[in-house]
């Protein structure tokens, strides 16, 4: 079952990562796991190393005892007119763990912009990030 959920989850991050994305993992014990992702044709490839995404899968199963956070940053071609930066989109996800099953609820865009624009410990807004859109 929690291949599944495994997998599930999997294409949703992979259906966004148009040419190369980043994921930020934090697991239920506040350890943090970054990988970069690279697609090339129809195939999205883990780091840069052999089975990182089993890694990835195992640390998935293994770090989301109750709830986890991961944040996806999709780079486009799109250039911002502003910036002349490419357009990245950022998209977050509440993992929590039922039994066998593993179960990923998306942010909203108004959420997403709203935690990644808040500072943590002050709750002031922070300076916006250029060529951001929020998904």
């Amino acid at each position: 079952m929690i291949q599944h959920s495994l997998s599930l989850f999997l294409f949703e991050l992979e259906s966004h990562c148009y040419s190369t994305a980043i994921i930020t993992f934090v697991d239920s014990e506040g350890e943090v796991l970054i990988i970069d992702l690279t697609r090339k044709y129809h195939q999205v490839r883990y780091g840069y190393q052999v089975d990182v995404k089993k890694q990835f899968m195992l640390r998935l199963a293994n770090g989301v005892k109750t709830n986890a956070s991961l944040i996806l940053r999709s780079f486009t071609d799109e250039i911002d007119q502003y910036t002349n930066l490419p357009i990245k989109e950022l998209r977050g996800y509440v993992l929590q763990r039922y039994g066998d099953s593993l179960e990923f609820q998306k942010l909203s865009p108004s959420m997403m912009f709203a935690c990644h624009n808040t500072d943590a410990q002050t709750g002031k807004p922070m300076s916006l990030e250029q060529s951001v859109r929020y998904c």
